[in-house]
């Protein structure tokens, strides 16, 4: 056996942020990053002869004991109530790994196999990338450079087809496509139910969804737990720019041009 059986929880934590970081990373990054849990004392080659591993395989190793947990009180938060594979993520403190700097990704190099889970987003401008003055100007103020944090309750490919490609309604892509400058379709949501989930034209829609693939990458991570309770946290820590709800420093700038696109839409400012 090459490494040990015994860790510390933040040793714990720190391998299941190696791990995360490893599956997203290229093939030179995965080596300096396979040698970083190594000297933390894990080798998966001591519990099993599978080429690669991800976090889940890690969790498994605990769940059937081959891996033991020192602080033994938070090891049990980390193990199912039944045979799922579900886990307390906050317990390896999922806003840390959210917010990683290796965790970010363009959208089109975004884990698969992350997708099909449910979890959390964090969007964030690319190097070099700007949003309009108004708007860049107080971001460049913040502490924290997030626009946007969201949850999936269903899976982080869905949810993000209707931030980034409005396929179905999505709050972020409607607030870009306002900062961005853009009007809604005059008038369509007159007589609708529903007078929130206002549109852009075919043109414009197109125009948005090619600046976020542009200027925008991604963070994703899995998550299964309060979603409601978690993301509160994890907004009202990072106050993303174009957050509104729970967000403490929401911007009365984007109520007031999101409340521009509506009136647009359901007739009352044209």
């Amino acid at each position: 056996m090459k490494g040990k059986r015994s860790f510390t929880t933040k040793e714990m934590e720190k391998i299941i942020d190696l791990i995360e970081q490893k599956v997203v990373a290229s093939k030179n990054e995965q080596r300096n990053i396979r040698n970083k849990i190594r000297s933390l004392g894990f080798y998966f080659s001591d519990f099993s002869n599978k080429k690669g591993y991800t976090v889940d395989d890690f969790k498994d190793l605990i769940q059937a004991g081959e891996i033991k947990i020192l602080d033994t009180k938070r090891t049990e938060k980390l193990k199912t109530n039944s045979n799922s594979k579900n886990y307390d993520l906050k317990e390896v403190d999922i806003a840390d790994r959210l917010v990683n700097n290796n965790n970010f990704k363009d959208i089109s190099q975004l884990d698969n196999l992350i997708l099909d889970k449910k979890g959390f987003y964090c969007i964030r401008l690319k190097e070099n990338s700007k949003l309009p003055n108004k708007y860049q100007l107080i971001f460049e103020e913040r502490e924290f450079k997030f626009i946007y944090i969201g949850k999936a309750e269903r899976t982080l490919s869905q949810r993000l087809e209707q931030e980034l490609e409005h396929k179905s309604p999505g709050t972020f892509f409607r607030s870009i496509g306002c900062v961005l400058g853009y009007s809604p379709m005059k008038g369509h949501l007159i007589g609708k139910a529903n007078q929130d989930n206002f549109k852009f034209s075919k043109e414009d829609t197109n125009k948005i969804i090619i600046w976020l693939k542009e200027n925008v990458e991604i963070s994703i991570v899995e998550y299964e737990g309060n979603f409601d309770l978690t993301e509160g946290e994890l907004i009202s820590k990072y106050a993303p720019l174009l957050n509104i709800d729970k967000n403490p420093l929401k911007l009365q700038e984007l109520i007031d041009d999101r409340k521009r696109c509506k009136n647009i839409a359901i007739g009352l400012d044209f």
